[in-house]
């Protein structure tokens, strides 16, 4: 196996492991008990994963102080620019702060997300998360100008259809640690038109210019924690009566939270897992956008819903419920479809993944990068997974899938 499947593979594992952790710690916490009543904080805990995401910022200035290619890393990529080239130059004069966008993106998402998690169970979630793989698709093909393949369509239809079977299933039934579960199904819903565009401007992003996920994902995280140092003190200050959204009768009670988490040896350890599992979670996450593209990263994240799941039931947060498991299907069906694992050889599906991998090589070539062969199944829709300026080519000709132009390219 080449080294690099490998390396993707491994940033896939990560954050399979890491994003399941953070969910299972997150629900743990709104069931939890601190200072005599129960933990119902989701704005704190929003703001708790923007903290976590800054842990990267430090990460990467020692990656910087140990490698010795850290020049190469930080390297700004010249590209010649053209009437037509306004988006580029717009992100080289914002330079790796355009991340800031991707995290306002994350700011609206994981605040309704994290409400969400309080009024739902766990296992639900996390597979109308799933619902992701659809939005991705729409803003790709709207926003990125990119080409889906049938292969691709049929395996997020099929995740479509496992979402609305999940989702009528936690109406039908619901668990013992859902407070609300339709209205914490309409607010993921919500969230992940949001979410969608946090997947889509990074991959915009990485597209045009040179930077480490671990930087990208600090710079986030600073961002959405500046916006909760704004938002938090109004929540604090806004009342509210309904006891399944609100704390102490306002919106946010951060002061309560603090002390419930002091008083808690439990919601101490959640609170530093959490933290730690976001930072991580969202490093592996925004390596697999650059490697593998955005829809991949989507896909990749509904297959955790498996583990949380089987926790859950394990541990009484909810009860197994059949139709679920035949939603859980369709969303698994859907993953292996569009991940090219499950490849179906009638309908011309087999023909419509060699087209996608000519087409992802030429958008490769397009975006002034280099590809290698063995990098075909996984450059994905962030073509040539670059860290470094090395892989930006000089003048060349390019054709590919039937195109032919000319690129000049500045290394």
């Amino acid at each position: 196996m080449a080294e690099g499947k490998i390396i993707v593979y491994l940033f896939m594992l990560g954050m399979l492991f890491f994003g399941t952790a953070n969910t299972i710690i997150g629900k743990a916490m709104d069931l939890s008990h601190g200072n005599g009543h129960i933990f119902n904080h989701p704005y704190f805990q929003t703001a708790m994963m923007f903290a976590g995401e800054t842990f990267c910022l430090g990460f990467y200035f020692l990656y910087l102080k140990m490698s010795k290619t850290a020049a190469a890393e930080n390297a700004s990529v010249k590209v010649p620019l053209t009437g037509k080239d306004k988006k580029r130059s717009c992100l080289e004069k914002m330079g790796k702060f355009v991340f800031i966008i991707p995290s306002f993106f994350d700011f609206c998402a994981s605040t309704l997300m994290f409400l969400g998690l309080v009024l739902s169970a766990p296992s639900v979630y996390q597979m109308m998360r799933g619902f992701i793989m659809v939005v991705v698709a729409i803003y790709s093909v709207v926003f990125l100008r990119i080409k889906l393949f049938p292969h691709q369509l049929l395996g997020v239809s099929l995740a479509f259809i496992g979402v609305a079977i999940v989702g009528l299933a936690s109406v039908l039934y619901e668990a013992s640690s859902a407070k609300n579960p339709v209205l914490g199904i309409i607010i993921i819903i919500i969230a992940q038109f949001f979410a969608g565009g946090v997947f889509v401007s990074e991959q915009l992003f990485l597209e045009n210019i040179v930077v480490h996920p671990l930087q990208a994902v600090g710079i986030e995280g600073c961002s959405g924690f500046a916006y909760y140092l704004i938002v938090l003190p109004i929540f604090n200050l806004i009342p509210c009566n309904n006891p399944d959204m609100c704390n102490g009768g306002y919106i946010e009670n951060s002061i309560e939270a603090f002390r419930q988490v002091g008083d808690s040896t439990n919601l101490m350890l959640c609170f530093w897992g959490f933290m730690f599992s976001i930072a991580f979670f969202n490093f592996t996450g925004v390596t697999v956008t650059k490697k593998a593209g955005a829809l991949a990263r989507s896909t990749i994240d509904t297959s955790r819903t498996l583990i949380i799941w089987g926790f859950s039931i394990g541990v009484g947060w909810e009860a197994f419920i059949p139709l679920q498991l035949v939603g859980f299907f369709f969303l698994v069906l859907g993953t292996l479809v569009y991940n090219e694992v499950l490849k179906i050889p009638w309908f011309g599906l087999t023909e419509s993944i060699t087209k996608k991998h000519e087409y992802m090589k030429h958008r490769a070539e397009m975006k002034h990068q280099k590809v290698q062969d063995n990098e075909i199944d996984y450059v994905g829709y962030s073509p040539g997974a670059i860290y470094d300026a090395s892989h930006f080519n000089k003048e060349e000709k390019v054709n590919a899938s039937g195109f032919d132009m000319d690129i000049k390219r500045e290394g």
